[in-house]
């Protein structure tokens, strides 16, 4: 790292540090916080006894869009970034998403440098950037979405995803994510439940937990390489399914419904931060939200790291919500609140009107505190001490072929079949033609988080072109039909329907959502993503009815959805004789559906969210509360929507997906001695390799308040040969099988049901009791 100093090397042993008002001097004259051998609490309360008060209030923020990218080159703006930079400096961010890693990173270092060689102090930035399926820029590994790599429910190969996304962060010299999001995807219309893990608390838990942790791991010098920011406390539950919209906020709901991934990834993996959402919690918006932050965030669950504003949230609380009347006061509400950080991609940051309370004691302590918070950070990470990246190892790191082939095996698994009537797979021998159909067939839709331009090449292989791959371009026959995003325009469903007729058989792939926070893509076409939510769950556009012409001809036609949502699959929709979800792509999607189509893969991903049955039948996540799906008068009303007539237990449910193999599950067994121990044997009964997800279920028979009608507790990923048979079984503590009462954890003692079984489906499930004593 370039440095004013050196003598910080020449230390030979820790030295002590007497807590006191005054800065610390080391024998050989360093300040103590250049000293590596003391802990990050201790350098950090001497680096911030010597800072001046504009310095403390800089760190509370920083400069977001350090790149634009104009006609196709990275551009950095040297007036722009010193204007924010003046009063903004603790963290930076990267900028525009379509630059590469390689063209950003000596950009970013000379800011570093100069940073730490032209400042009194020499504080380094923290470098942040969200990062949920790739680096925020271009040119590292692609790997699918959040809810893809989720829907593999393959933990430990989730983990090697994330250390492989984590080392080519570090290569850029990215200290800091604004991930993973332990939101709960609820409800189907919200147009983020792309990157959260799915529907259920329990699942969404073991993956932010593998998350921090992996992210979290330390470097051999002893430094976590990358702080995670778990997010968005408390959000998924929006009214309409709105992105920054109200929620309810009854302390019960928000603790056994929305807070379980929280209050594990906090016992157990201990994130370093923590984002607050856009949302407004029973009327009060979590940016100014005491009560949730400070006696629920900080009291019941006991979270220590720093909590940071989400984008803008601050000066929306002035701006939307009405709630603040200045800027100078919603900074003041927030930072009594508890925020400690604030992100403001424009620069425009609330917290800089703090500077003018430097006479406020109860401010100037609380900026202290958040100071304190952001140094720890940066000292827990190594920015002080570790040198700064170079081009060398970035080369090396990006895209090396062990993260490839991570990418190609989790691709793999994270594709869920639907419905298969036999079609697949295919044989090769017998298919000689395929006409691929659809506008997403020709793109990687990798979700607006992702480094990704989805209709280039250089980014990876869309399904056409991996198809083409496979059969050659002429044995493809490719028609759009209709265009990706909404319009009127049906002029290209008559040459659609003439390929699968010529072809005699057909792969259409519809979608939604495409597009990343690129200016150029942001625009009210849209119809998924951040921002974008949606009130009808059908196609967007004339989608569904170009699929309904290719099914009209007759022709084989196997359907793939390509999207961060779920889709209502109406009587039509189902006529396919084939039906895949490969979610947010990675750029081996493509190649992972040729593989599975023609059958050197077979398929072992499974819903994360259940599939709603018709526009405005939800929510219909399979843990609802039994009175939920009451619909009245007995048997004058079966169900709980009477038009169309369904009820909330929908048939493509949480934990549902098929494989081209078959499995048996044998009936558990249950021992209860202190801890619940449940086993079974699964044995694959088909003549194919294959993976099964056995899935263990409960519900206690009588609870103090109302409890689902079953909840996921423990699931496992078996990998078994043809006639292969394995033992599966899960030790539950029974103070997990608990719940919270009005911020009181509370266990049941008496009857649980438990079930084992391949999903949520009634169907699929065998059920035993186990009694509990207390």
């Amino acid at each position: 790292m370039v440095r004013l100093s050196t003598a910080i090397a020449l230390l030979a042993a820790a030295r002590s540090v007497t807590c006191s008002s005054a800065p610390v001097e080391t024998r050989d004259d360093s300040p103590a916080y250049l000293n590596s051998s003391l802990s990050p609490k201790e350098r950090a309360a001497d680096l911030l006894q010597r800072m001046t008060w504009e310095e403390k209030v800089g760190q509370l923020g920083g400069v977001r869009k350090t790149l634009s990218r104009t006609d196709g080159q990275a551009t950095f703006n040297k007036t722009a970034f010193d204007l924010v930079h003046k009063t903004q400096n603790g963290q930076i961010g990267l900028g525009s998403q379509y630059n590469y890693a390689k063209d950003v990173l000596p950009v970013v270092n000379e800011l570093r440098a100069e940073q730490l060689n032209s400042t009194r102090l020499g504080i380094p930035y923290v470098t942040i950037t969200d990062s949920l399926n790739s680096m925020w820029v271009s040119g590292g590994t692609l790997f699918p979405g959040a809810v893809s790599m989720a829907s593999s429910w393959n933990l430990d190969l989730y983990e090697q995803a994330v250390a492989a996304i984590r080392d080519e962060n570090h290569a850029l010299g990215v200290n800091w994510v604004l991930s993973p999001e332990l939101d709960v995807a609820y409800d189907p219309r919200n147009g983020r439940n792309g990157e959260m893990y799915g529907e259920d608390t329990y699942l969404i838990s073991e993956f932010g937990t593998r998350y921090v942790k992996t992210m979290q791991a330390k470097d051999e010098n002893g430094f976590v390489k990358i702080a995670t920011t778990i997010k968005h406390w408390v959000y998924g539950r929006g009214n309409g399914g709105v992105n920054r919209a109200s929620m309810e906020g009854g302390i019960n709901h928000i603790l056994n419904d929305l807070a379980p991934p929280y209050i594990k990834v906090i016992k157990e993996a201990e994130p370093l931060s923590l984002m607050v959402s856009y949302a407004s919690v029973d009327r009060v918006p979590m940016s100014i939200n005491k009560y949730m932050i400070k006696d629920v965030l900080r009291g019941i669950l006991g979270f220590k790291g720093l909590i940071m504003s989400d984008a803008n949230s601050i000066e929306y609380t002035v701006t939307e919500s009405k709630v603040s009347k200045s800027r100078e006061d919603a900074a003041q509400k927030a930072l009594r609140a508890g925020l400690e950080h604030e992100l403001s991609p424009a620069g425009t940051g609330l917290f800089t009107t703090l500077i003018n309370f430097a006479n406020n004691t109860e401010i100037v302590d609380l900026i202290d505190q958040s100071v304190l918070a952001l140094l720890e950070i940066k000292f827990v990470t190594g920015v002080f001490d570790n040198p700064l990246p170079s081009v060398e190892t970035l080369g090396s790191t990006l895209r090396n072929e062990r993260h490839l082939e991570v990418n190609r095996n989790i691709s793999r698994e994270s594709i869920a079949l639907l419905k298969n009537d036999g079609m697949l797979p295919l044989q090769r021998s017998n298919v000689s033609k395929v006409a691929v159909i659809g506008a997403y067939a020709d793109m990687i839709n990798a979700g607006m988080y992702a480094a990704c331009n989805a209709t280039d090449p250089a980014y990876g292989n869309s399904f056409r072109r991996s198809l083409a791959r496979e059969l050659g371009d002429e044995n493809v026959l490719y028609a759009k039909g209709v265009d990706a995003l909404p319009s009127n325009d049906s002029s290209g469903i008559d040459a659609a329907v003439a390929a699968a007729r010529e072809a005699g058989l057909a792969v259409v792939v519809l979608g939604s959502g495409y597009g990343t926070f690129d200016l150029s893509e942001m625009n009210n076409r849209r119809t998924d993503g951040e921002g974008f939510a949606h009130a009808d769950l059908g196609f967007p556009g004339l989608q569904q009815q170009l699929l309904d012409a290719v099914l009209d001809t007759g022709v084989p036609t196997v359907l793939v959805m390509s999207s961060g949502q779920t889709f209502v699959l109406n009587e039509s929709t189902m006529r396919s004789d084939a039906i895949l979800h490969s979610w947010f792509s990675g750029e081996f999607t493509g190649d992972a559906l040729v593989e599975i189509i023609f059958g050197d893969v077979n398929p072992s991903g499974k819903l994360t969210v259940t599939m709603p049955q018709a526009n405005g039948a939800f929510p219909v996540a399979y843990d609802y509360l039994a009175s939920d799906d009451q619909g009245g008068f007995g048997t004058a009303t079966l169900y709980d929507w009477q038009w169309p007539q369904v009820t909330r237990y929908a048939p493509l449910r949480f934990g549902y997906g098929l494989s081209y193999t078959t499995f048996y599950i044998s009936p558990p067994a249950a021992s209860c001695s202190g801890n619940v121990k449940i086993s079974t044997t699964v044995t694959n009964t088909g003549n194919m390799m294959g993976k099964e997800v056995v899935q263990l279920y409960y519900r206690p028979e009588h609870s103090v308040i109302e409890f689902p009608v079953m909840k996921l507790i423990r699931f496992s990923k078996v990998d078994l040969a043809a006639g292969e048979s394995k033992a599966v079984s899960w030790t539950i503590p029974t103070n997990e099988l608990g719940y919270y009462i009005d911020g009181e954890w509370n266990v049941d003692y008496g009857n649980y049901t438990f079930w084992v079984g391949s999903s949520s489906r009634a169907e699929d499930l065998q059920r035993l009791n186990v009694t509990i004593s207390g």
